[in-house]
């Protein structure tokens, strides 16, 4: 029995490294596939997300780019309706003023317009040209 015990210890070693050979296989294999399967998903949310934001980009186009443009026509027009009447306004008021330059007399008194250069006595107040060195 001697001399078997040898080369039962060497069968016995064969079938240890087989089998520890074949569970570290096992285990690469398994880490593998758990690899492929995880770069599998990323790949399939990434996906997901483009189709998400090609989903977002057709309704920006049906739904908010119309109302964009015909909000933005709007303002458009009233910057130029705004335009026009800030125009028309400083031409009236241009035109008003003439009118004012021409219907006012001309004060033959030496007074101002609203009294600015009217006499005044002692105290400020407003006075008739006779009494103005009277206080």
């Amino acid at each position: 029995m001697e001399n078997i015990m040898p080369y039962i210890i060497q069968v016995g070693e064969l079938v240890g490294a087989a089998v520890l050979g074949g569970w570290i296989s096992r285990i690469l294999t398994i880490r593998s596939r758990v690899r492929q399967e995880k770069a599998g998903a990323a790949k399939a949310e990434t996906e997901v997300k483009a189709d998400q934001i090609e989903n977002i980009e057709k309704l920006v186009e049906k739904v908010y780019k119309p109302t964009i443009e015909t909000l933005t026509n709007q303002v458009n027009e009233l910057r130029r309706k705004v335009d026009s009447l800030e125009r028309e306004n400083g031409q009236l008021r241009a035109a008003l003023k003439d009118l004012q330059a021409e219907t006012e007399p001309a004060r033959s008194d030496g007074r101002g317009q609203n009294g600015k250069t009217q006499p005044r006595n002692a105290s400020g107040r407003f006075v008739r040209k006779e009494d103005s060195h009277e206080d």
